[in-house]
């Protein structure tokens, strides 16, 4: 199994092309300049995205995807280990007829695991392309058959989906990420909580929550009572969003402070629009921060362990903050005791919300 090169003939103009990035919300969002690149080079091209749930919101009616599927990972977890064996395998085989019908030439693996690379064998694509060791992990690159020679994975991981497609011919010049516009019933959702809150000049969006798999990437409750109240000091109104699984917190945040307002229950467009109203977007390194960014609201993404130059908002006027802490940036994912985060202090935040505040 021999390396693409890169003076190859790889991608045509009217292939039929998967692409492969199935979790979490945050890498999904790293992946959109992937996809414009390909629909810039290729605009004839038939694209389709593989994606798991909890992210699939986010691409609903992408204007550059063709075909949007949903891999029903968790559905079939379910089954397994509730001894439903026959029905996991039955939706399995489900989506491998719907891959298979899609007839593609490319299936195209932007996150180099065993399960995204599973997805890409049953696509039945006559070529499947990722990345080899140690941009891949738990030996995926077997199941490729164009794997592409690895580079120094110590480069963004916006960069790092859009030298994959370069090694496929596909140019990365200007390539951005595009958030779709929200649907009609997201623009009223966002128009009447907007109209409730009654804000004036604008408002800080701060979501304080992370994933549960992302616990330790979380900043201190009492770190944004702190905050929030210096903003109301010079007279910024707060608005607090909360994600599934994340309204204790942000109840607990706002019972702390005053004159805060907060939401819930926001489907992805609908957060993506919200997001698009704020004068400031604050949050920790998850998901909807990268979507505040790539949505164009300035965002001040609070870095934990995480490496700065690896993940986090490219270009201005955007801000990371992280702790002058010496084990950071580290590996693990969970710690006992996340220096990391509780160090951040709330005036950097705050300085950094007021320079870059629209």
């Amino acid at each position: 199994m021999g390396f693409l090169t890169l003076n190859a003939e790889h991608l045509k103009p009217a292939d039929r092309i998967l692409l492969i990035r199935l979790s979490a919300l945050g890498d999904v969002v790293y992946a959109l300049p992937a996809l414009d690149a390909l629909h810039r080079h290729l605009p004839k091209a038939f694209i389709a995205w593989a994606v798991e749930e909890a992210a699939a919101g986010l691409l609903k009616n992408h204007p550059q995807l063709d075909e949007l599927l949903i891999v029903p990972r968790k559905s079939v977890q379910r089954d397994v280990k509730s001894g439903h064996v026959i029905r996991a395998g039955r939706t399995l085989l489900k989506l491998r007829r719907e891959l298979k019908a899609m007839y593609f030439d490319w299936a195209i693996d932007l996150q180099g695991n065993l399960r995204s690379a599973i997805v890409a064998r049953l696509s039945g694509a006559r070529r499947i392309a990722g990345f080899g060791p140690p941009c891949s992990r738990e030996h995926s690159h077997l199941l490729l058959n164009c794997p592409v020679r690895a580079i120094d994975p110590a480069i963004h991981k916006i960069d790092r989906g859009l030298h994959l497609l370069s090694r496929l011919g596909v140019p990365a010049d200007q390539a951005r990420g595009v958030i779709p516009e929200p649907p009609e019933d997201a623009r009223g959702t966002v128009s009447a909580l907007l109209a409730q809150a009654g804000f004036q000049g604008g408002f800080a969006l701060i979501h304080p929550g992370v994933s549960r798999f992302g616990s330790f990437k979380q900043w201190p409750a009492e770190k944004y009572v702190e905050l929030v109240k210096m903003l109301q000091e010079r007279h910024i109104d707060v608005m607090l969003s909360a994600g599934p699984g994340e309204e204790s917190l942000v109840r607990n945040i706002a019972e702390r402070s005053t004159g805060v307002f907060s939401v819930s229950g926001l489907d992805l467009p609908a957060l993506a629009e919200l997001m698009r109203h704020a004068k400031v977007f604050i949050g920790s390194d998850t998901g909807p921060t990268q979507i505040a960014w790539m949505a164009g609201t300035p965002t001040i993404a609070l870095m934990g362990p995480k490496d700065t130059l690896l993940y986090g908002p490219l270009g201005g006027p955007h801000r990371k903050i992280a702790a002058d802490v010496p084990c950071r940036p580290c590996a693990k994912r969970a710690c006992a005791n996340n220096l990391c985060m509780k160090e951040i202090a709330a005036r950097h935040v705050l300085e950094a919300a007021i320079s870059i505040s629209r």
